[in-house]
């Protein structure tokens, strides 16, 4: 297939999940949210860092009741009414009965676009001031060269991976770019961004200043190996220790390794990111030196 024909298929898949997501939200809208809850925690990125992992061992912890699925979607799209939002999850009287038999109930979702997605702090922190927000960090080259092959399976790249990632060549938005540009489903960002995804300081920034510090935690990537919730991720959330879940790690890609002179290029371009992140972070991750 060639690179036009596949840029067409890609284009006529995101219109079609742009529909099927307008479909189900009206469908969620239809169930009667009154008793239902809002997210106790949501898990905001980044793509290709483990959330999948992360939400799966969470999802089979006895004292956790997921979303009706994982990505929800609702504040990197075009604002609707907080009851959509709701029918996402569980009713109250759910939790409860979780609660009866285990102590702590509680629920959430993962979106990884929320964390890139400049206007979705403020909604979330508008319609949910007291959740508790996770970030799962990786080291960023890694994080954009599986971003790179990832887009390539899923027929949104065509180029080789030294024009991909080069970042003369990296999509950026619109010094004009609002709230719609980040909504559409077709938004570069969403579809590709290796480069931006992977600078974090920017991003939390923006978190923190909408969510106090203290509901937000940052978590390395390597802290997912084992199968099992990481004990920082555990007391967060004032959940007790379920021991490992019967989950298989999520999403997890073979690849082959960027070449040298790509990976030296991402090395040398997200340097000083990850001294700002350092920096803002106060704690030096494995990767950012």
């Amino acid at each position: 297939m060639s690179g036009t024909a596949r840029r067409s298929v890609a284009s006529r898949l995101a219109r079609q999940a742009d529909r099927a997501w307008r479909g189900m939200r009206l469908a969620a809208a239809r169930v009667d949210p009154r008793d239902r809850v809002l997210p106790d925690f949501v898990v905001i990125g980044a793509q290709k860092a483990g959330t999948s992992s992360l939400y799966g061992q969470l999802a089979a912890h006895p004292c956790v009741v997921p979303a009706i699925r994982k990505e929800v979607h609702f504040f990197d799209r075009p604002p609707a009414p907080l009851s959509h939002y709701r029918a996402w999850f569980p009713p109250r009287a759910t939790l409860d009965a979780v609660a009866a038999r285990t102590g702590p109930a509680i629920t959430g979702e993962a979106t990884p676009f929320y964390m890139v997605h400049p206007f979705v702090p403020e909604r979330l922190r508008t319609a949910v001031p007291e959740v508790r927000l996770i970030a799962v960090l990786r080291d960023p080259v890694a994080r954009a060269v599986s971003g790179y092959h990832h887009a390539v399976r899923m027929g949104d790249e065509d180029r080789p991976i030294e024009v991909a990632l080069d970042p003369a060549n990296a999509e950026a938005a619109p010094a004009a770019a609002g709230a719609a540009w980040y909504d559409s489903a077709q938004c570069p960002v969403r579809r590709r961004g290796y480069l931006v995804r992977g600078r974090y300081a920017e991003q939390l920034d923006r978190w923190l200043a909408h969510f106090p510090r203290e509901q937000l935690l940052v978590l390395d990537s390597d802290a997912l190996r084992g199968g099992r919730v990481p004990a920082t991720v555990l007391e967060f959330l004032r959940l007790p220790d379920a021991g490992p879940p019967a989950v298989e790690d999520r999403n997890v890609g073979a690849y082959p390794p960027a070449p040298p002179v790509v990976e030296a290029t991402l090395r040398e371009y997200f340097r000083p990111h990850n001294a700002r992140l350092t920096s803002l972070l106060g704690i030096e991750l494995p990767w950012a030196t």
